[in-house]
């Protein structure tokens, strides 16, 4: 260690908590004066369309889980049937051709 080193050492170290606190202050002051992003209004299609979708995704990780597994029919299966609610509810919402 350097002749600095040593001295800059213990200074940095006792600035360290004032700027920190200092920083945390900022960013507070900061966040405190963005306004707050009002959540989006999803329609009810948007709502049941991602719903299936969430269900076909889950179907598909249950698959992964089961590849070459004793429960891998009844996955596949259930992710037949995820699929099929899916594009059901995207035909009956107009989404899809």
């Amino acid at each position: 260690m350097t002749a600095l080193e040593t001295k800059v050492d213990p200074l940095a170290r006792k600035l360290a908590p004032v700027v920190r606190e200092m920083l945390l202050a900022e960013v507070e002051r900061l966040a405190a004066s963005i306004p707050a992003a009002k959540p989006r209004q999803t329609s009810k299609a948007d709502a049941a369309i991602m719903e299936a979708c969430r269900q076909v995704a889950a179907a598909s990780d249950r698959l992964a889980l089961a590849k070459f597994g004793a429960g891998e029919i009844a996955a596949r299966k259930s992710l037949e049937r995820a699929g099929a609610l899916l594009g059901r509810t995207m035909h009956k919402y107009g989404r899809m051709p």
